[in-house]
């Protein structure tokens, strides 16, 4: 059962369920066609499918033809369970379009159910973990017995697409019950569900018509036809109900045959084709058969369509009259899509193969314009490939690629790059440019392998297009960019944007340029909106929406790596909204981003580390910076803790990425100062030396260079480079004068300094990075406390600090498990805060507070507050790495 997709699009749109969630999901889908008057009912098969229901997982298989959808409509509309229907059709065979719809399908049996499924997916999280929250989700709900229905599903039964629908069969909730219909059996775990006692099958030999069942249904056919006749069509079909149909159909005809001969299992195909032209198609108007054969090529044919493919206005009418007469076509939408019976319509497809393949290929080409037209790329592509135009279907994916990918469909993106062949991109330069533009979306390393050999391409000495030389400089720009180079990634942006002129808002790789140059702005920390770069390009994206929306989530991560947390924070939570309704998946990943860095920034700990975390296992290839910044920020929280182990395990990632996927200059420098701030804290100042040396960032080079020698105990060198840096951004002003304050050469200088930083950081919410520069920078800010704000310095004192010295403390073996109460109390003894501010804190008396210590020091087998704290950080880095403590709680 299949529907249409395009007439009833916006209506749909507006009925799917979760408010919107589900948009791409058809209702059509989700309710079983009613079956035709002539249909016998069979009870024998009614209590076969009642009783294989009954198991967890039931399976109805046969050939096309055998009456598998007619038993499950007939039988959804017996039963008194609540149930569930889904129709898959070719969309479905996009991982996360099948998910999609199937959560659809539940919704109406769980209400609610898909809506945080459905998230994850949209979010581009892996279907596994939509599958576990939707698992959950379902094993939670106290229903009775339900059934969910997935028929068609030979139409998806593909190893990528059926993966996850191994683990949802395999780990049932009690009360759910799914039957799926298809062909053949489906790439599932089907002989341990055997074994196990939880499949129930229905094969073809169940649902063969019985010689009554076949005589009873030939009489209500063919009404007309001597019962002598329909005896011996009834033996001859088989059992099989399209042959019934069939032969009822060639039975009415005026020059049917007397005797109808049963087809041999190796001649099926020819017995179907040659009965459908000879018995079925013969003497029937030329016209209807004609439009017939015309709308062969597509698996259902909206009005306009049909008039496309049959090259005729009256061709809906034409499929109307085909319905009447009962030609095996059939009105499956009120908008009049129609849809033919697949045998036949394979026939009448192999037919015209046979007579005109030219016009064959002709037809998919009218169909994959209509598709372009009507806004549905993906199946203009695969006629176009039906079709053989190859160049075509690279150019049309090309200008579609990221809308496709923004929408999670990936894996449909990489399906249909298979599909076109290696020689449809070697055409010449432009096909290979369109050709790496997809790549980018789906396997960053063969595009910069491909953009690579352009530079080397030399199209018989030939000077390519303007136009052209402008898509080749933006795509060496962008593979700068996705390679750790922002710098020589925003230089070729910039070229190819000269070279292209006015042209650049029609085409989608160079309207990508305008974003190169922002995330440049970004990464190397020079984001400011008032500054004519900043202002510039935030002008010209203002006319293109999409383009947009991508910059401000840029904005919003240039903001949070400049040092302005809070307004970072505001930029977030106002794009985010915009950019989950457009589907754009690398503005989602750089919003995570920046959130969870300004998170952090702010002291929320709580709210950053889990961001983190999730992005350090995001794949998004166009934005590999943002799992680079994950893993960075990871190890520098780590060292905050004071945990270097996993500090390690943090930058190990983040060498690795920056090692295989970002090896530029640009990632090298992020990945060098995290390097040097791990190896102060651990101790090894010849390390700490080597990373310094490696970081070619003018401010950034200084700034390590001078923690070193101060580590060394050269202060008057520190302080000499110090004084040549030129910080670009907030960050880097409060950072340079708290390192100018450990440097000073005396006390007032060293206030004048410490005072720039702190009321500048204030100004801005910056308290993480104050607070990393250790307990001696703290310290001196407590004693200027009448001058510092005090919402800002009681953030500041709340948090955790461990300087940079490296733990030492031994694995934390808790004489005892502490309670709820003691947990929180421990929580904060690593803080700046006072007894008396913690008892405040927790809303009890210093005296009850002094209680609870005695009791946490002794279940920590400790002394003291000091020993206390340090054991605290450790208790929670495991925590936080994933190892919790059997003693961590009760």
């Amino acid at each position: 059962m299949t529907h249409a997709l395009g007439g009833d699009l916006l209506k749909d749109r507006t009925t799917a369920p979760s408010h919107g969630l589900l948009a791409t999901v058809y209702q059509a889908k989700l309710r079983p066609a009613v079956n035709p008057e002539y249909l016998v009912r069979r009870p024998r098969l009614i209590e076969l499918l009642d009783t294989a229901v009954k198991a967890p997982l039931t399976l109805v298989v046969a050939p096309a033809g055998s009456g598998k959808t007619a038993l499950l409509r007939d039988w959804v509309g017996w039963t008194d369970l609540p149930h569930a229907w889904l129709a898959v059709d070719e969309s479905d065979r996009d991982p996360a379009q099948l998910w999609l719809s199937i959560l659809a399908a539940l919704d109406g049996i769980a209400p609610g159910c898909a809506e945080p499924a459905g998230n994850l997916i949209r979010r581009r999280q892996t279907l596994v973990d939509a599958l576990g929250s939707l698992l959950d989700d379902l094993e939670s709900r106290p229903y009775g017995p339900r059934v969910l229905v997935i028929d068609d599903l030979e139409l998806v039964d593909e190893v990528a697409v059926t993966a996850q629908l191994s683990m949802f069969v395999q780990h049932l909730p009690r009360w759910l019950h799914v039957v799926m219909a298809g062909r053949h059996v489906p790439q599932l775990p089907v002989d341990r569900l055997r074994a196990r006692g939880v499949l129930g099958e229905v094969r073809f030999s169940e649902l063969r018509f019985s010689f009554d069942e076949a005589t009873e249904m030939l009489a209500r056919l063919a009404p007309a036809l001597p019962p002598q006749q329909v005896a011996e069509a009834a033996r001859h079909a088989g059992g099989w109900a399209a042959s019934i149909q069939l032969a009822a159909l060639a039975a009415r005809s005026a020059d049917a045959r007397a005797t109808l001969d049963a087809p041999r299992p190796d001649e099926a195909r020819r017995y179907l084709g040659d009965y459908v032209w000879h018995e079925v198609l013969s003497g029937e108007p030329a016209d209807v058969v004609d439009v017939l054969a015309s709308v062969s090529v597509v698996d259902r044919v909206e009005p306009g369509l049909a008039r496309v493919l049959a090259g005729r206005p009256d061709a809906p009418e034409l499929l109307e009259q085909a319905e009447e007469r009962g030609l095996f076509a059939a009105r499956i939408e009120p908008s009049g899509a129609y849809e033919t019976h697949a045998l036949v319509r394979d026939a009448l497809l192999a037919e015209l193969r046979r007579r005109d393949p030219e016009h064959v290929a002709e037809l998919h080409r009218r169909a994959a314009r209509w598709y372009e037209n009507a806004g549905r790329p993906v199946a203009a592509l695969e006629h176009l490939l039906r079709a053989g135009q190859d160049r075509a279907a690279l150019r049309l994916l090309a200008s579609c690629v990221p809308q496709l990918y923004d929408s999670g469909r990936e894996a449909t993106v990489r399906r249909i790059l298979r599909a076109i062949p290696a020689s449809a991109a070697e055409v010449d330069t432009a096909a290979t440019v369109d050709l790496a533009w997809c790549q980018l979306f789906s396997d960053r390393n063969a595009f910069v392998r491909t953009v690579d050999t352009l530079a080397d391409r030399d199209d018989d000495g030939v000077e390519p297009e303007p136009w052209l030389l402008a898509r080749l400089e933006m795509l060496r720009g962008v593979s700068a960019t996705v390679s750790g180079d922002w710098s020589a990634g925003a230089r070729s942006a910039r070229s190819a944007l000269t070279k292209i002129g006015d042209r650049w808002p029609v085409d989608p790789l160079c309207r990508f340029g305008w974003n190169v140059l922002a995330r440049d702005i970004a990464l190397t920390e020079r984001w400011d909106d008032a500054g004519p770069e900043v202002r510039e390009v935030a002008r010209t994206l203002s006319t293109v929406p999409e383009r947009r929306i991508a910059f401000e989530a840029t904005r919003a991560l240039g903001v949070a790596l400049a040092g302005r947390p809070v307004e970072a924070l505001r930029l977030v939570y106002g794009t985010r909204r915009a950019s989950e309704a457009a589907n754009m998946t690398m503005a989602r990943t750089e919003l995570m981003a920046a959130e969870a860095l300004a998170n952090r920034e702010i002291g929320e700990q709580s709210a950053a580390l889990p961001v983190l975390s999730r992005l350090v296992e995001t794949s998004c290839d166009p934005v590999p910076h943002c799992r680079l910044l994950a893993c960075l920020e990871l190890a520098r929280s780590s060292v905050d803790a004071g945990d270097t182990k996993a500090a390690e395990r943090a930058f190990g990632d983040a060498a690795e990425i920056a090692e295989t996927e970002l090896s530029g200059p640009g990632s090298r420098a992020l990945l060098a100062r995290a390097g040097t701030l791990l190896a102060l804290a651990d101790s090894r100042p010849d390390e700490a030396r080597q990373w310094a040396a490696e970081i070619d960032d003018p401010f950034w080079g200084a700034v390590e260079t001078a923690r070193v020698l101060v580590a060394d105990g050269d202060v008057g060198a520190a302080r000499a480079l110090l004084h040549e840096a030129t910080p670009r951004c907030v960050r880097h002003h409060v950072l340079l004068d708290l390192l100018l304050s450990r440097t000073a050469h005396d006390a007032d200088e060293a206030e004048a300094a410490l005072l720039r930083a702190v009321r500048l950081a204030a100004a801005h919410g910056l308290v993480q990075t104050v607070a990393s520069e250790g307990t001696e920078i703290v310290e001196s800010i407590e004693r200027l406390a009448s001058q510092v704000s005090k919402p800002w310095l009681d953030r500041l004192r709340r948090l955790p600090l461990s300087g940079a010295t490296p733990s030492r403390t031994p694995p934390v073996e808790l004489v005892e498990a502490l309670t709820d109460r003691q947990l929180g109390i421990l929580r904060m003894l690593p803080s700046r805060l006072t007894l008396r501010e913690i008892a405040d804190e927790l809303f009890i008396s210093v005296n009850t507070l002094k209680f609870h210590l005695k009791v946490i020091y002794r279940k920590l087998g400790c002394g003291s507050r000091a020993e206390a704290a340090e054991m605290a950080r450790a208790l929670m880095s495991r925590r936080r790495n994933g190892r919790p403590s059997s003693g961590w709680s009760r």
